[in-house]
């Protein structure tokens, strides 16, 4: 899920991995990749409700030694509400401005998301 207040996205940390990623995680059994981006952001972060979901696309690649298929998701903000980090898998959170994102370490699939590298495989 890719989380815009204006220009700037929101990152999240989580706490097994060093780069910045996106809200979100698996799809399980039955469920559809929206349902999933949409179950993600309220487990992570406590965003819930009918918050206008923006299909773009996934990829495939191989991230963190596995093949895997990544669904992307936007939305967009007005302001971004008080979030509810879980603190066991998403640890932290911040909005960055697209200056801020040169340099950062960012995982495979946001990389992808953001244009930077092609999905390997």
């Amino acid at each position: 899920m890719a989380v815009y207040v204006g220009r700037a996205l929101l990152l999240v940390r989580s706490s097994y991995r060093i780069e910045w990623n996106f809200p979100g995680g698996s799809v399980r059994q039955g469920e559809t990749p929206e349902l999933a981006a949409r179950r993600e952001l309220e487990e992570e972060i406590g965003l819930a409700g009918a918050l206008p979901l923006v299909a773009m696309g996934h990829a495939r690649g191989l991230w963190e030694g596995r093949k895997d298929k990544v669904h992307f998701f936007e939305l967009r903000l007005d302001r971004l509400p008080e979030l509810q980090l879980d603190n066991r898998e998403v640890i932290g959170a911040r909005l960055i401005s697209p200056s801020e994102l040169d340099g950062m370490a960012l995982t495979g699939p946001v990389a992808v998301y953001l244009g930077r590298t092609i999905a390997p495989g």
